[in-house]
């Protein structure tokens, strides 16, 4: 019998997949949510940066933001990998937005990325660049995205670029004024507390078709303080814990064994 049998799931609910049909809308991930749209549908202000722990839920909003800007409104290119020269960024960005044939200089991919945004944007198309784990960007890679904005006409910006990286992503970026006074749009995505960590747990189990309690409820406050309400690690004590249970037998999943759990993954 697998975990899903014993515990009479669906599927496993604490997979640490970037899948939005387990999107939990915590107050804090809309609101981060909001600002970037804000910034993306009313203001086109150039630069949103969203900064988040690891495991908070960053790479989850990128694909959600994926999945509900309007495709005849927005094109965009996703990078998950920042770790590039500054000519592999603009070979990607130029092809990511369309370009089919990329010039060998880097003036003349500018010249035509510039066109080829300039043209999106008269057809009352926004691109946007979205990049993932920013906090690993290059010094170069930085001042090449700066250098990126200078595409704007008169009344906005060709190019919207959306940073989401790790706490010292902000530390770098304050040290490069120039960059650091384009970002328009901020927001500290933090984890959750205690009640929303019940809602989210409630949550996935919903989704995964549970038909009966499985966490008691001196097991979520448990779960709470050894995760810190972050959803990665949320969800990887839910999953160690439910095939302990399992080993063990148990009809729920207790504080005794999230904590039991927590001490063998080094806590």
């Amino acid at each position: 019998m697998n975990i899903e049998e014993y515990w009479g799931l669906k599927e496993k609910p604490f997979l640490n997949t970037p899948d939005t049909k387990y999107l939990f809308e915590s107050e804090d991930f809309m609101e981060a949510q909001g600002r970037i749209l804000y910034n993306l549908e009313e203001v086109k202000g150039g630069i949103t940066m969203i900064i988040g722990e690891i495991g908070c839920g960053k790479t989850l909003l990128v694909h959600n933001l994926l999945e509900k800007l309007d495709r005849d409104r927005f094109l965009t290119v996703s990078l998950i990998n920042p770790r590039l020269s500054p000519s592999q960024l603009l070979n990607s960005v130029a092809t990511g937005f369309g370009l089919t044939e990329v010039p060998r200089y880097r003036n003349k991919i500018l010249a035509a990325l510039h066109d080829l945004l300039l043209e999106k944007n008269e057809k009352e198309i926004t691109p946007v660049l979205l990049i993932d784990e920013a906090q690993a960007i290059s010094t170069r890679l930085l001042e090449e995205i700066r250098l990126l904005l200078n595409f704007e006409d008169t009344r906005k910006k060709l190019l919207q670029i959306v940073l989401l990286g790790q706490p010292e992503l902000k530390k770098r970026i304050k040290d490069l004024e120039q960059l650091n006074q384009r970002i328009n749009v901020r927001y500290h995505l933090k984890g959750l507390n205690e009640e929303e960590t019940r809602e989210y747990i409630g949550h996935r189990l919903k989704i995964a078709q549970s038909r009966k309690p499985i966490f008691t409820r001196a097991a979520v406050p448990m779960l709470f303080r050894c995760s810190r309400g972050i959803p990665r690690l949320i969800n990887t004590i839910a999953t160690n814990a439910l095939y302990a249970g399992c080993m063990m037998k148990k009809e729920t999943v207790d504080e005794v064994i999230i904590e039991e759990v927590f001490q063998d993954m080094g806590g």
